[in-house]
């Protein structure tokens, strides 16, 4: 049986980005037999996924980056690009969904019969002039896409509208994980605090990019605030990103240069999260972080901001407000502290359907039901 390949449209293959994490969950369990993916992407990394993808056959093309200022010649060579591979694919699936407007037309003249938007934010960008160019490009959305996906409700009505969330137009993916990779494991957590100097501190984590939206900022200074009660405290960031400068001035300025510790890119979270006591996530927005669900699947403690979606929620999550001061927040972590018990929560994800397992086979029927 030939496979039925799906093209995604993301903007790079790194291993820092949420959307390529939770496409490859999919991908690896998925029967390439039946369906394989495709990637297109316009910007390069040094950490990428392109070995893996290749290795379970898949393509990669690299593409111009779209601009407004060259829009005319990323049309022309887009518009040649599907005329060459004309037939090859059930599916475009575009996760930058400001590209929509010109991807979607220019696809569906070359015989791709569908083309998914798939949605996994609640914000256009953490950049105004970004953010005013993505709500522009994306009016046309609904009326040239067929397939609408979202990562959760709160980012289908985002991007689609409450209507579209009650009439059940929009298919939820979860951004399921592997919960068997995450489960708590006592003897992972004392090896990796061994090795990190941190057997006898209070550690709090942070996995994500370094830009605006994370909120790194914010989170020192609740950190700051918690080391000022618990001296025996760490801080362990898992991410890079263009703000990594800016937050390592900020570390400075507090005087907690020997008290946050920058691990990078890591291939190994799931042990990391392990050695953890708590995971504080302030981002300003979010579609649903699966990065949120693997700390819960190692049962952490976890404290969110509440413009994150509740539908993250499954075990040990507490919701708190960026208007509230950091010192505020820091009590409450210290005080629910105190009487937390760690235990093995991966049962609890798999009930809330976060079982990638499950969320991969669901995925892949749809995926061929629009052979027909």
């Amino acid at each position: 049986m030939i496979p039925k390949r799906i093209l995604h449209v993301v903007s790079s293959l790194t291993r820092v980005s949420g959307v390529m994490s939770v496409i490859m969950n999919i991908y690896r369990n998925i029967d390439h037999s039946n369906v394989q993916f495709d990637f297109m992407y316009f910007d390069d990394t040094n950490d990428s996924y392109q070995n893996e993808i290749l290795a379970m056959g898949g393509r990669i093309y690299k593409i111009p980056k779209p601009s407004i200022k060259k829009v005319a010649s990323f049309y022309t060579y887009m518009s040649s690009f599907f005329d060459e591979n004309r037939n090859k694919y059930i599916a475009l699936q575009i996760h930058e969904v400001y590209l929509c407007a010109i991807l979607a037309p220019i696809a569906k003249r070359n015989g791709i019969k569908h083309v998914i938007a798939h949605s996994h934010n609640t914000m256009f960008s953490d950049k105004i002039k970004s953010s005013i160019r993505n709500r522009i490009l994306c009016l046309p959305l609904k009326r040239i896409v067929d397939i609408y996906f979202a990562c959760s409700i709160a980012a289908g009505e985002f991007l689609y509208g409450k209507k579209a969330i009650e009439s059940g137009k929009v298919h939820v993916i979860n951004n399921a994980i592997d919960c068997n990779k995450y489960k708590y494991n006592h003897g992972i957590r004392d090896r990796i605090r061994s090795e990190l100097n941190l057997t006898d501190q209070f550690v709090v984590g942070h996995v994500g990019r370094f830009n605006e939206q994370k909120n790194h900022i914010y989170l020192l200074d609740v950190f700051a605030e918690i080391k000022k009660t618990k001296n025996k405290s760490k801080l362990l960031l898992i991410g890079t990103g263009p703000l990594k400068e800016l937050i390592s001035d900020k570390v400075i300025a507090l005087g907690l240069s020997e008290d946050v510790i920058f691990l990078g890119q890591r291939n190994n979270v799931n042990e990391i999260l392990q050695a953890m006591d708590v995971f504080v996530m302030p981002s300003l927005f979010e579609g649903l972080p699966v990065v949120g669900i693997e700390a819960q699947a190692t049962g952490l403690l976890c404290y969110m901001s509440d413009e994150i979606t509740k539908e993250v929620s499954i075990s040990n999550v507490y919701f708190m407000s960026l208007s509230d001061s950091p010192d505020k927040w820091a009590n409450a972590i210290i005080k629910r502290f105190i009487d937390f018990h760690r235990k093995d929560c991966s049962k609890d994800i798999k009930n809330y359907g976060f079982d990638i397992k499950i969320e991969a086979k669901k995925t892949e029927s749809f995926y061929l039901s629009l052979i027909n």
